[in-house]
């Protein structure tokens, strides 16, 4: 039987590392058998082990931004893992390699292209990342999210393919999450994530204020807090039984199915999954994103009614439960129901295409 394997790098934070998962539930549907190579910080690990796919994990860091010890650790390191990618890349004998995102693309990549393999990258954000740049350098094919992205690509051999999303987050019946949950059937509810880069002031500033309307009207909350402000925030909440604390949740897609609006960040992979559910939503865009690329993020899909934008120094309680009445009095003049619209499903259908076999 011939070489199905496609080899999929990902690393850092789950916007990287989601539409990697994406991709391999697509070309597992399709015969092929995915195989990731990830870095092994805690983030990337935990979320490949909930996806149930094969993975090899790297010593690969985030490179310091000024020269340092750190900086030669992290040349060392790449080093290391451009000859262990060359060897497990001639074991593996892939189809395809496949970056989306972290610098442990870097090393693979440039490996994969050594050994004469087809290679792609997909970048996710607005303004990309400076190892997505140099990639696109050599790479076959550069996938982007957003038109545009396009000008900061030299290689125009780009492709316009959105943000591979994973299918089970737009098929999820509310009507049975809603039991799943224990949560009320026709209550106003929101849903409050930070995403895996952090959010103390988020989580604090929105519980603060949900906790305030939910004694002023009737709503129900689900907070995701992730795991360094899970016991403040449910300190806060004590027993409040409308107002749900959660460590995290994998399978975000039941959150986002009985969630009227969202209080997040604007990481690519929630702002697409937002668009696709055609979700209303108050970002709050990480202030410390390289380029500010979660603010541009934000701007791509801010719609009258529908996204209100807040920066993060702008973030207060008054402002907050404005913007909260503000959609939902919006939501109550717009009686049409949510449209869930699947992305395009160009990218792992060109590199379908571009694989020669």
């Amino acid at each position: 039987m011939k070489n199905r394997n496609i080899i999929i790098v990902s690393s850092g934070t789950g916007g990287h590392i989601y539409p990697g998962v994406a991709l391999a539930e697509e070309f597992k549907n399709k015969g092929y058998n995915p195989v990731f190579f990830i870095n092994s910080n805690a983030t990337s690990l935990e979320i490949l082990k909930n996806s149930g796919f094969e993975y090899i994990a790297f010593n690969v860091s985030g490179m310091p931004r000024r020269i340092s010890f750190l900086f030669i650790m992290f040349l060392f390191k790449m080093k290391f893992a451009f000859f262990r990618a060359l060897k497990k890349i001639i074991k593996l004998n892939p189809l395809a390699v496949i970056g989306t995102g972290g610098y442990i693309a870097v090393p693979v990549l440039f490996a994969a292209k050594i050994l004469q393999k087809k290679t792609f990258i997909h970048e996710q954000n607005v303004v990309p990342g400076k190892a997505n740049i140099l990639l696109n350098k050599i790479t076959d094919r550069t996938f982007i999210s957003f038109r545009s992205s396009e000008k900061y690509f030299k290689n125009k051999n780009t492709i316009l393919s959105d943000y591979p999303i994973r299918r089970d987050i737009l098929s999820v019946s509310k009507e049975e999450m809603l039991q799943e949950l224990k949560l009320k059937k026709g209550v106003f509810t929101i849903l409050v994530f930070g995403g895996s880069l952090g959010a103390a002031k988020l989580n604090e500033i929105a519980c603060e204020t949900l906790l305030g309307l939910s004694f002023k009207s009737k709503i129900q909350v689900l907070h995701i807090t992730g795991s360094e402000n899970y016991i403040k925030i449910q300190e806060k909440v004590k027993d409040n039984p409308d107002y749900r604390v959660f460590v995290y949740m994998h399978d975000i897609g039941s959150a986002y199915a009985v969630s009227d609006i969202v209080i997040c960040r604007s990481g690519a992979g929630t702002v697409f999954e937002l668009r696709a559910l055609d979700k209303p939503a108050i970002l709050v865009p990480y202030p410390y994103a390289t380029d500010d690329h979660q603010y541009w993020n934000a701007k791509e899909i801010e719609r009258d009614g529908k996204v209100i934008i807040m920066e993060e120094k702008n973030l207060t309680k008054e402002n907050l439960c404005k913007a909260v009445y503000v959609l939902r009095e919006n939501i109550k003049n717009n009686m049409s129901e949510n449209i869930t619209k699947f992305p395009r499903g160009l990218m792992f259908e060109e590199i379908i295409k571009c694989i020669k076999f």
